[in-house]
């Protein structure tokens, strides 16, 4: 080969393949998964731009300006990707609810690296690039170059910052998928530097978007957890009822057992005129949407320790806090399925042209629960937070998650709340409750 330019077209290979994959699978509408569709769309276009400035660089010669312009441009896109490694970096490490200081933190680094990266464009393309050898030892250096180096140096400085700062929030795929980056990012310059010929950028940055693929992004890998966790519920079901049916010993083992919980979290949701839109509608129709609306709800509360109570009709109930009793993180659990049907019933309304409706409501407490089998099926519940759910459901707003004052305590910290009018409950009395701030229905 005339140029050498074999890395950049194994990462254009795997690059193109993985943008396939990618588009052809329908994906969760996460700010991570928007992020990294750009991120591939670039990642073609800087190693596009890579191979072609290559060649263009070996005629040099002969069409000075037209080499200037696409050697430059192919830096400029370069840029671009190690921008947008570091918003999704930032996107992952804040996919959470944040305290005031750290939003306006996360704002002012979003707008730090933005001001940096109009700055690099601006001195990329008034300063000279100087271009060294011809055949398959070429590559360019001088200014432009040297400020693409710098920026990747604090790009990664930005990015492991953000790491340490929310590490214990962030999922070890994401992790393992944004330190990648650094270390590929970290690899690249110091073998570039001393081998400028080798020209292993492009490829880089392919090998990042691979890696977070199959790290972090992948919808097929995650269709079959779903698929497997499902699985897994229905098998544990058909052996529990078909021991039950089969002798007298199974069902004395996994007979009814109420049980105190002293803190679980329900949750109550219902449509906003239902009967209405069952009228115009059609019931058939209605039903069906009703269906698939509650399948979707169904597969996102696997990804969760969520246990469904009972649905029927427009109402739903769920309850978590089940598996271990009296920890915290179950109230954290139900807030973020709660955010997810928001966004389920965003994308529903937008695949079907419909504008249906919901109110959520959310308590915490103290409940006793009738628990059927080795599996902690939950068969009957009773208890102050399944009442007091269904009254701040009633009580809310539509496209709302309203919760109750134990729930707000324990997640103030973590999350935006509006005071509500305090809500008169029969046999409870006047209680307070919050509006959760949930940012137009999705993570932040």
């Amino acid at each position: 080969m005339p140029v050498s330019i074999e890395f950049q077209i194994a990462g254009l290979i795997y690059t193109i393949i993985l943008c396939v994959a990618f588009f052809r699978k329908v994906k969760w509408d996460s700010p991570q998964n928007r992020i990294y569709k750009g991120l591939l769309i670039v990642t073609i276009a800087e190693i596009s731009l890579d191979i072609v400035s290559v060649i263009s660089i070996n005629h040099r010669d002969s069409h000075p300006f037209l080499n200037d312009v696409l050697s430059k441009g192919y830096l400029v896109v370069m840029n671009s990707f190690i921008y947008t490694v570091g918003l999704y970096a930032i996107s992952c490490a804040t996919n959470r609810k944040l305290p005031p200081i750290l939003k306006k933190l996360k704002t002012a680094l979003i707008a730090l690296h933005s001001a940096l990266l109009l700055a690099i464009f601006a001195l990329i393309m008034a300063n000279t690039l100087y271009y060294s050898g011809y055949g398959r030892s070429v590559y360019s250096y001088g200014i432009p170059s040297d400020l693409t180096y710098m920026f990747s140096t604090l790009s990664v400085a930005l990015v492991t910052f953000v790491l340490l700062l929310n590490i214990r929030h962030m999922r070890p795929a994401q992790l393992f998928s944004i330190l990648s980056f650094c270390i590929m990012e970290g690899i690249i310059a110091i073998v570039q530097m001393f081998n400028k010929e080798l020209l292993l950028v492009g490829f880089g940055s392919a090998a990042t978007v691979f890696i977070m693929y199959f790290t972090v992004e992948n919808p097929d890998a995650q269709t079959i957890s779903r698929l497997s966790q499902a699985n897994k519920r229905a098998r544990e079901m058909l052996k529990f009822y078909s021991t039950t049916a089969g002798s007298h010993k199974s069902v004395d083992a996994t007979i009814s057992t109420p049980k105190l919980f002293s803190n679980v979290c329900a949750l109550v949701l219902d449509m906003v005129d239902f009967t209405k839109f069952a009228n115009r509608m059609g019931i058939e129709r209605l039903t069906k949407y009703m269906s698939g609306f509650f399948e979707k709800v169904d597969s996102a509360s696997d990804s969760f320790r969520i246990e469904k109570f009972k649905s029927f009709g427009s109402y739903y109930t769920a309850i978590s806090g089940v598996q271990n009793d009296g920890d915290y993180s179950g109230v954290s659990e139900m807030v973020h399925f709660a955010i997810e049907i928001l966004n389920i019933l965003k994308k529903t309304n937008a695949q079907s042209g419909m504008n249906l409706q919901l109110k959520i409501g959310i308590a915490s407490g103290s409940a006793v629960l009738d628990l059927m089998g080795n599996q902690n099926l939950i068969m009957n519940a009773w208890g102050q937070p399944l009442i007091l759910a269904d009254a701040l459901r009633a009580k809310g707003l539509p496209n709302t998650i309203t919760v109750s004052e134990s729930v707000y305590a324990q997640l103030n910290e973590l999350y935006d709340f509006d005071e509500t009018p305090e809500v008169d409950i029969e046999g409870i009395g006047k209680v307070r409750s919050w509006q959760l701030d949930v940012g137009g229905g999705g993570y932040k």
